[in-house]
């Protein structure tokens, strides 16, 4: 009897298949299956590809003990029923669950009680209470929240930038940095502003100017400190807000996103904060990836049915 996980992204779809043990007995990636930001079609492709994958593993689909599918925007009604209907047009028959993203993730990353912080183009803290009840900070989207995310410091650097040239604010190399990125000189602020609210700029093409920070930062410049030290504080303020509502005390805090396991300066501020407040956190990196997480959950399920 094996166990199946898929973590489905906007770019690839991680499937991972445990055996009875637990253990890793094969892990392979097809297309993107967020059903938020891919076609219809695209979607029902990737489905087939991974059921094509599960058909051909020992046993065939009679071994497969159960499946979970986690995505994006699982909440959303219309999503959930373009992936059951991509499953079942795929001839799986199996039993299939489908799970949020967070929920994969948080399944994979730690053991026990505690919580997953995930910073990269959003940001949202998520965990488990030792009574196994799930609680959630933060991710309501780049429109209202998603303090700390690469969202957020894109925002603030392009913020920087208009400051420095109005002289609302200190010079900084941001303004420079985000130049050469976009496509203008420093003097041409109308230029980014055109490209800011173009149509085809979104909240990923504003957070990808995240890493200029970490260029910024290692030239000493006094204004991404600013901004490191704000993003660190916003993680910060999520965590410690999650354990607040839950009560706990103690428990693992797996780190998650490419703000936090790129840009130093935010991680260990953020701990610093985290540890203030509650020193019986322990900070970890994920112990296994969505996908496993998401396979376990199939397990987990099975047992229970």
């Amino acid at each position: 009897m094996w166990y199946a996980g898929w973590d489905g992204g906007g770019t690839k779809t991680e499937v991972c298949v445990l055996d009875e043990t637990g253990a890793v007995m094969a892990d392979r990636s097809f297309g993107p299956l967020n059903p938020n930001g891919t076609s219809s079609d695209r979607v029902r492709e990737t489905v087939r590809d991974a059921v094509c994958f599960l058909r051909s593993l020992p046993g065939g689909p009679e071994a497969c003990g159960g499946t979970v599918i986690g995505a994006a925007g699982i909440s959303n009604e219309d999503a959930r029923k373009l992936l059951e209907q991509a499953v079942s047009e795929a001839g799986w028959t199996g039993r299939v669950r489908l799970a949020g993203d967070q929920e994969i993730a948080l399944a994979g990353a730690i053991d026990g009680h505690g919580a997953i912080l995930i910073a990269g183009t959003g940001a949202v803290c998520y965990g488990r209470d030792p009574e196994g009840r799930f609680h959630r900070v933060g991710g309501y989207g780049y429109l209202i929240d998603d303090a700390g995310s690469g969202y957020a410091i894109g925002r603030d650097i392009l913020n920087a930038a208009v400051r420095a040239f109005d002289g609302r604010g200190r010079p900084t190399v941001l303004s420079e940095k985000a130049a050469d990125r976009i496509g203008y000189a420093p003097e041409e602020i109308q230029r980014m502003i055109t490209w800011l609210y173009a149509p085809d700029t979104g909240k990923k093409e504003i957070a990808s100017l995240a890493p200029i920070l970490t260029e910024a930062l290692r030239e000493g410049d006094e204004t991404a400190r600013e901004i490191a030290r704000k993003a660190a504080a916003d993680l910060a303020e999520m965590v410690t807000a999650l354990w607040r509502k839950s009560g706990m005390k103690d428990g693992e805090l797996a780190l998650m996103g490419s703000i936090l396991t790129h840009i130093p300066e935010i991680r260990t501020g953020m701990e610093k904060h985290v540890r203030a407040e509650y020193p019986d956190i322990r900070i970890i990196a994920p112990r296994r990836s969505p996908a496993a997480g998401a396979a376990a959950l199939a397990a987990k399920y099975a047992s229970r049915d």
